[in-house]
């Protein structure tokens, strides 16, 4: 069963090294028949509808029981995965500046 992702671009790489697929013409991240939906769970914005089963509503797949549950989404984060301090030069962030310079 395919399950269309929701990535932010800046979390593409992640996704794709879990083994998420790109489909360029619809220009989204999904995954085929995985077995443990838990890395995706961040990136799968409705779960319940996309767990069901379209010919009796049933759901397919159970969650892990030791984890909780995924609240529901506000919308999508567009939050980097690692924070990385600002060190209060005024240049575009994809910029060197004199302290991320490399020399």
């Amino acid at each position: 069963m395919r399950i269309n992702l929701v990535t932010p671009f800046a979390e593409k790489d992640a996704v794709k090294a879990l083994g998420a697929r790109w489909d360029a013409t619809r220009k989204v991240w999904y995954v085929v028949d995985v077995a443990d939906l838990t890395p995706f769970m961040r990136w799968i914005p409705d779960m319940d509808a996309a767990l069901q089963s379209p010919a009796t509503g049933t759901a397919r797949v159970k969650a892990h029981p030791q984890k909780p549950q995924p609240q529901q989404s506000q919308g999508v984060s567009t939050r980097p995965l690692i924070e990385i301090p600002h060190c209060g030069c005024n240049v575009l962030p994809w910029e060197d500046c004199e302290h991320t310079a490399v020399r």
